[in-house]
């Protein structure tokens, strides 16, 4: 977790006295959190923004696939991500990924990946496809990951059709579901997702 510092730790750090962070504070000048008690704390972001020390930031790649049976695509995309950092000059690039739903928003990496990105500590993050982040909301999600200056950087971004893009959000919320009651492995997934598959094309 990123460093907090008292009020009294930050106007020493920073120069300004106690009422000029709580002004700050209030003009939306910095950015604080609050203890459960309710008192100010000054991020160490904060503190190196306001003092012009430039952030140190990773670049991260993530990848995804729904089911265990899928191991062989999760290598492939890591190492589409890994080949292009490499040609872009990004340096050493950590790979997070996981198994699981995009519909799914407690995937163990996922949430680390939130976890740094709302740290401050990603300056981009690399997906093979931008679904492997998440299946909806992905705009969103690039706006939310800009406030806190991380870009989201899609390798393919290959042109749907609105027809195909409602095809695959309708399959991927089927899968979902019958994942959950009937198991990820079981005939009777297989069955309600290919027989809804063969529907959709019929």
């Amino acid at each position: 977790m990123e460093k907090l510092y008292t009020l009294k730790e930050a106007k020493r750090l920073l120069g300004v006295t106690t009422r000029t962070i709580q002004r700050w504070d209030k003009e939306g000048k910095i950015r604080v959190v609050r203890t459960v008690g309710g008192r100010r704390r000054v991020p160490e972001s904060e503190i190196k923004r306001i003092l012009g020390l430039r952030e140190e930031r990773v670049v991260i790649g993530y990848a995804r696939v729904s089911s265990s049976t899928q191991k062989d695509d999760l290598e492939r995309q890591k190492r589409l991500i890994l080949t292009y950092a490499k040609e872009k000059g990004y340096g050493e690039v950590q790979v997070l990924s996981d198994v699981g739903s995009g519909l799914n928003e407690n995937r163990k990496n996922f949430l680390r990946l939130l976890d740094m990105v709302f740290e401050r500590r990603i300056s981009k993050v690399i997906v093979a496809y931008e679904d492997r982040l998440t299946r909806f909301g992905i705009e969103t999600l690039s706006r939310v990951f800009s406030v806190f200056g991380t870009e989201i950087e899609v390798i393919n971004r290959g042109e749907k059709t609105p027809h195909e893009e409602l095809v695959e959000d309708l399959i991927t919320i089927v899968s979902h579901f019958a994942g959950r009651l009937y198991g990820m492995r079981s005939h009777k997934y297989r069955e309600v997702v290919d027989g809804v598959r063969k529907l959709i094309s019929g």
